[in-house]
């Protein structure tokens, strides 16, 4: 884990300082979606596919979904800072256990090279645990992530780390527990 947080902080502190030397002619503008008549969402579909692994007893298993991408339509940042929201709809499904997650992740990317960018921001979930022959409950959960975006022309791959923690329900076994895990994921999609 101590790996993990020091590659993180190595990109992060990569990714500061090469933010200028990319930097471009733009202004910070509220609610650009209604401000700006150039404004464009640059909207991104992609089909997302990883591993959880849950910090209880749930067994480390494959998620899959598919997330869609935009400029954030709130805030337009000055130079080649870009805010994007990530909504995400995702799925495990592992012994007897289904997890659905309904996500939004804003993240603000620092751009690393002309198509190469790295994203780091906060999230919010709503996650849905249904056990076979137990009880289905929704949980509240906020989490963290940082990601990596490569582009050729429309298409992107990607890779996402996601921390994220979820409110204590009782699934059927009487008492209660949360479904906090760590997700690693991977992603193409297309821009349009």
């Amino acid at each position: 884990m101590k790996n993990i947080q020091k590659g993180l902080g190595a990109l992060l502190a990569s990714a500061i300082l090469s933010t200028s030397a990319f930097a471009a002619e733009r202004e910070f503008k509220v609610l650009p979606v209604f401000t700006d008549g150039n404004w464009c969402g640059q909207t991104e579909v992609a089909v997302v596919m990883g591993s959880t692994n849950f910090d209880n007893n749930l067994k480390t298993g494959v998620n899959y979904g598919v997330e869609l991408s935009f400029d954030c339509p709130v805030f337009t940042l000055p130079g080649d800072h870009i805010l994007r929201q990530q909504l995400s709809l995702s799925r495990y499904d592992k012994n007897n256990f289904e997890v659905t997650v309904i996500e939004m992740n804003p993240y603000y990317f620092f751009r690393l090279s002309k198509d190469l960018l790295l994203g780091v921001g906060p999230g919010i979930a709503g996650v849905h645990g249904d056990p076979e022959g137990g009880k289905d409950n929704w949980s509240f959960a906020y989490q963290a992530g940082a990601g990596l975006k490569y582009y050729m022309n429309n298409f992107l791959v990607g890779a996402d780390l996601r921390w994220q923690w979820t409110d204590e329900k009782d699934y059927g076994s009487g008492t209660k527990e949360d479904l906090d895990n760590m997700r690693v994921l991977l992603k193409a999609g297309y821009r349009f």
